[in-house]
């Protein structure tokens, strides 16, 4: 699948379909400590506690510092939302699966949000939506070996 075309440096998404069940790529998808296995600019991804509202957690990005998360939104089996705070805003990402024809999407939508959106889509959101095609794939990849 592509990226969108109406999409900016601070709010950009991107799906591929993954052949596997809904529940297996839930499974791997929420399944924080192997998030670093594919996307590739993570050293490490952990919870605090279970994959639950609330749940808080600590990634570790290759470049810059610790990042404090927390799940905001939550529907099992079809999507959930992370947010780190950010100065005078946030990053949220949302992961959304859907089945179609047998196969299920995978949506990444990645948000800045707040003041300095804009600033932020410029210094980290060019980078973060050029390598996103790559670590979907690798996603892919993975659950599909499952």
């Amino acid at each position: 699948m592509a990226l969108s075309n109406k999409q900016t440096n601070y709010h950009f998404q991107y799906s591929i379909l993954v052949n596997n069940t809904q529940e297996k790529v839930w499974s791997f998808l929420t399944n924080v400590d192997r998030w670093k296995e594919w996307d590739t600019e993570l050293k490490s991804s952990t919870l605090l506690e279970n994959f639950d509202l609330g749940a808080k957690g600590i990634l570790t990005p290759k470049k810059g510092p610790k990042l404090k998360f927390h799940i905001s939104k939550i529907t099992p089996n079809k999507s959930y939302t992370f947010v780190t705070k950010m100065p005078v805003g946030t990053l949220e990402i949302k992961r959304t699966l859907r089945n179609i024809e047998n196969q299920i999407e995978f949506t990444d939508d990645i948000k800045f949000t707040g003041f300095l959106k804009r600033l932020f889509g410029l210094t980290l959101g060019g980078g973060f939506k050029s390598v996103l095609p790559d670590v979907m794939q690798n996603f892919k990849e993975l659950v599909e070996q499952e």
